[in-house]
């Protein structure tokens, strides 16, 4: 208990805070998340990079350490969350291809996003439930119940529904949201061991989840790939075969 008010005490500092001073502790956490990850990590991020993208392994391991850095910004970005709110969330995030999530939402047959722990994910779903777009986010539980009730507070703050990736009421309030033609946020990069489709993913023998296709299938929802970078959300087009529902 005491650790949740510990963070709730951070949040605020962050929320007070000068620019210049959150700059500071976002390099902090940053610098602290490279040091405490341990090299096994690393060294197996640096390898999937160098695999993937090509690069030497200088330059791999580089993005891996970034990659972690950028959690730090992350942190700070996240408690910032109780000063967001609908009148401001346009001036902090630039919106591109909102036309697109418009054009799904009106089929009126709810609308599945499909994102992935890329940039701040936890941004992005308060970005589009900000914009007015009812919103259901699909989380995995967290370890610490006190910190799962603190991230989930602070997604709920911003206009989203949460609903955890395992169990029947998980279930049960990802159907209950796409019936009422509302949104269903999923992240879509986890390993889901077995259960899946094999499919090949930069040139890798990869297994992809099947839960966004086989809702889709079932109440007809379009599918809308969705990404946030640098707090710039990025919108995709809906498929040809999405389209064609409108």
């Amino acid at each position: 208990m005491l650790a949740y008010y510990v963070v709730k005490f951070f949040s605020w500092i962050m929320c007070v805070a000068p620019k210049c001073l959150r700059n500071l502790t976002a390099a902090i956490l940053g610098g602290i998340a490279v040091v405490a990850t341990p090299k096994w990590r690393m060294q197996m991020a640096a390898a999937n990079i160098q695999e993937c993208l090509g690069v030497d392994k200088a330059r791999a391991q580089q993005i891996a350490e970034k990659s972690l850095r950028r959690f730090g910004r992350m942190v700070v970005e996240v408690m910032r969350f109780p000063l967001l709110n609908k009148d401001n969330i346009t001036k902090l995030v630039n919106v591109e291809g909102l036309e697109y999530l418009e054009e799904a939402y009106k089929q009126n047959k709810g609308v599945i996003i499909a994102t992935g722990h890329f940039g701040n994910w936890e941004l992005l779903g308060a970005t589009i439930a900000l914009h007015g777009y009812p919103m259901l986010s699909i989380t995995r539980k967290q370890n610490n119940k006190y910190m799962d009730r603190f991230i989930n507070e602070y997604r709920e703050m911003v206009g989203q529904k949460v609903a955890y990736n395992r169990g029947e009421h998980g279930l049960l309030a990802i159907s209950r949201i796409l019936k009422e033609k509302k949104l269903l946020g999923v992240l879509y990069d986890q390993d889901t061991n077995d259960d899946g489709v094999d499919l090949k993913l930069f040139g890798k023998d990869s297994i992809i989840p099947l839960g966004a296709a086989a809702l889709s299938r079932i109440y007809g929802s379009p599918v809308l790939p969705c990404f946030i970078h640098n707090s710039c959300l990025l919108y995709t087009s809906p498929s040809p075969r999405d389209r064609q529902k409108s």
